[in-house]
């Protein structure tokens, strides 16, 4: 998935992913799934939904998302951050996006 505004370095392994990534400008992800996701923000702020709960991370915060929980998220310009993706190719668009 390219995401103007968003670029990132990807180290990719047999059971998952590691991905640093920086946000040029305000960039809004859409609603999706995947396997397991452990972040933690190391510059700037993002706001993160998931189970209709909304919350903000600042530097230093981590945060976790299940296997198939559906989640968006806005990044502010300046964001950055780090990512273990556990079998990233099992993102989904949410339901109804098809």
């Amino acid at each position: 998935m390219e995401m103007p505004g968003l670029r990132g370095h990807i180290l990719r392994g047999e059971r998952g992913w590691v991905i640093f990534m920086v946000a040029d400008r305000d960039v809004s992800i859409p609603m999706h799934h995947h396997g397991a996701q452990w972040g933690i923000v190391l510059d700037g702020e993002m706001t993160l939904t998931m189970n209709d709960q909304t919350t903000t991370y600042r530097r230093g915060e981590a945060h976790y998302i299940p296997t198939g929980v559906d989640h968006e998220a806005h990044l502010r310009a300046g964001w950055r951050g780090m990512y273990v993706f556990a079998r990233p190719e099992e993102r989904r668009p949410h339901a109804g996006d098809d």
